[in-house]
C-alpha cells in the first residue's frame, strides 16, 4: 500500500477533527503541529507530538478513522511517529545519538494496541509535567480506564 505521512494542513483540520472524535480527542493545537496517514490523498488517522524535554516526547493525540482500523494503518502511522519523533514534532529539537523517550496515555483498551508496537505501561509519575497529572481531576477517569505508556528509543546502535 502507498500511504504517505506528513504534516497536516489547514485543509485537512475539519476530515482529522472527524477522526480524533471518534475516540472522544480532538485536534490539540494548531492543526499544521498533527501528522497524518494519507492513501490518495485521503485522511485515514493522525497523531501529534510534544517535545517535553531534550530526546523526550509526548504523543498528546492519535486515531485512525473507524472504518479503517485492525488494517495496519494505526500501527503504520505509529510506528513512523516512535522510530523519529524530532521528525514528525513540529519545531522538535534533539541529539544525533542516544537514546529517547516517548510518553502517552491510553484510554481503554487502546493500551494493548500501544503494548504491540514496543510501549510498556508506567506510572504516571515517569511522564513529563503536566501529563502526569493529566488524569488527576477526571471525572470520566473510572469509565476511561487510563494508563500512561512509555516507549523508549534509540537513535544509533550505541545504546
Amino acid at each position: 500500500m502507498d500511504y504517505q505521512i506528513t504534516f497536516a494542513g489547514p485543509d485537512d483540520e475539519e476530515v482529522l477533527q472527524a477522526v480524533l472524535i471518534e475516540t472522544d480527542m480532538g485536534i490539540a493545537g494548531d492543526i499544521t503541529e498533527h501528522a497524518v496517514i494519507k492513501k490518495d490523498n485521503e485522511i485515514l488517522g493522525g497523531g501529534m507530538l510534544a517535545q517535553t524535554g531534550t530526546n523526550r516526547y509526548h504523543l498528546l493525540v492519535f486515531a485512525v478513522r473507524q472504518g479503517d482500523r485492525g488494517l495496519g494503518i494505526g500501527r503504520i502511522l505509529l510506528n513512523e511517529l516512535i522510530k523519529q519523533p524530532w521528525k514528525y514534532c513540529l519545531n522538535g529539537e534533539g541529539s544525533t545519538a542516544g537514546d529517547y523517550k516517548i510518553t502517552t496515555v491510553a484510554k481503554g483498551e487502546s493500551a494493548k494496541f500501544y503494548e504491540k508496537n514496543g510501549f510498556a505501561v508506567c506510572d504516571f509519575s515517569q511522564l513529563d509535567y503536566p501529563f502526569d497529572q493529566q488524569c488527576d481531576d477526571c471525572p470520566d477517569r473510572s469509565n476511561c480506564n487510563p494508563a500512561a505508556m512509555m516507549f523508549m528509543g534509540c537513535k544509533t546502535n550505541d545504546c
